[in-house]
């Protein structure tokens, strides 16, 4: 059985709130140095402005832990939560394949 989240967070907000906000010596661009990234792309990311990329998951396994795959799972669960919300899915019809043959 899966769960469907309700409104799954942005993974760049998980990160702020899990490894920037409790930590004093720990900042946005110290995280960025250490991931090798631009002050200004990291700073994206954790603001929600730039979506989760494979390279970004890479990288934060590394620095942070976890695996890419768990990495992108937030994002795509993000990203599906989100396009719920864009769709009208009371106009799409299932096709009955049934029928057709």
């Amino acid at each position: 059985m899966s769960m469907t989240q309700h409104n799954p967070p942005h993974v760049g907000g998980l990160i702020y709130r899990t490894y920037i906000e409790p930590f004093e010596k720990i900042s946005a661009n110290k995280i960025a140095d250490a991931l090798g990234v631009a002050h200004s792309t990291f700073n994206r990311l954790i603001n929600g402005v730039s979506d989760l990329s494979p390279e970004m998951a890479i990288r934060l396994s590394v620095v942070l832990g976890g695996t890419p795959e768990s990495w992108m799972r937030i994002q795509e669960n993000y990203d599906l939560w989100s396009a719920k919300d864009k769709v009208n899915m009371k106009a799409l019809k299932r096709i009955d394949f049934d029928e057709v043959a």
